[in-house]
């Protein structure tokens, strides 16, 4: 499977799919067990394991469901995690649809995505091919920007890269979880690739309200999370955001 879960703070832990390299985190929080994101299996396994190895939970252990957006390889397994937990569900309107599978494709590329295998950049390619994710999944509440939810996540709308994207900012710990609205790169913060970013000017209204946070651990959808030195690492690119610099096409 190829799946790493390792501690971002002791109360913070990463899970993370070496296949594609997409981040996924479990936060034991005073009220209980958040997710941010659900992994990209869709029975839930890589979040059952990284709750056993964590913190010893299951799946059932689960208090809520933080969805950035509604892309396969951060919501797959939202649906069955809820199932097991009866965990609620926390995302934006404008990512609705596709997580209700309202716009789910029918006809030929339909039965194309059924048949996809959740596989590294496969994953995106069938919730693309499917317009949706594989399991709807509903909404306990639907959140708004500056929203606060399970008593210490404060929502911040970036949209962007979908419509309905939501960043976290989690207050205890001064974390960031990003999901694809910043990258990091080589232990630098950076923009998320070119190709992938459906309005470029919303996506960098969203990049500088992540960055104007008092972040001390940024913990994106991809690749790595940054704990070294994140405030320099944020100013950095605030300042590139200042100078209207070309969005690169690769971040």
């Amino acid at each position: 499977m190829g799946l790493e879960v390792f501690p971002v703070t002791p109360r913070v832990w990463c899970v993370r799919r070496r296949s594609y390299l997409t981040c996924s985190y479990v936060v034991q929080a005073p009220v209980g067990i958040v997710l941010v994101d659900a992994g990209m299996d869709s029975e839930g396994r890589d979040i059952e394991r990284a709750l056993a190895r964590a913190f010893r939970a299951a799946p059932a252990d689960v208090r809520a469901i933080l969805l950035t957006h509604w892309h396969n390889d951060h919501a797959a397994g939202a649906r069955a995690i809820q199932e097991k937990s009866s965990a609620k569900i926390y995302y934006h309107a404008g990512d609705q649809a596709e997580l209700t599978r309202t716009t789910a494709s029918r006809g030929v590329r339909g039965w194309l995505a059924e048949r996809v295998p959740e596989l590294g950049p496969l994953v995106l390619l069938k919730g693309l091919l499917g317009e949706a994710v594989p399991r709807a999944v509903a909404a306990h509440r639907l959140i708004s920007d500056g929203d606060t939810v399970e008593g210490d996540f404060a929502a911040i709308c970036t949209p962007g890269h979908t419509p309905g994207h939501v960043s976290f900012f989690y207050g205890p710990e001064r974390i960031l979880f990003a999901g694809d609205a910043l990258a990091v790169i080589g232990s630098r913060v950076r923009f998320m690739s070119r190709p992938v970013t459906l309005d470029l000017t919303e996506a960098r209204r969203s990049m500088v309200r992540c960055l104007e946070r008092p972040i001390e651990h940024l913990c994106p959808g991809h690749r790595m999370p940054l704990s070294t030195d994140v405030p320099g690492r944020c100013s950095e690119l605030l300042e590139r955001l200042k100078t209207e610099a070309p969005w690169p096409l690769f971040g």
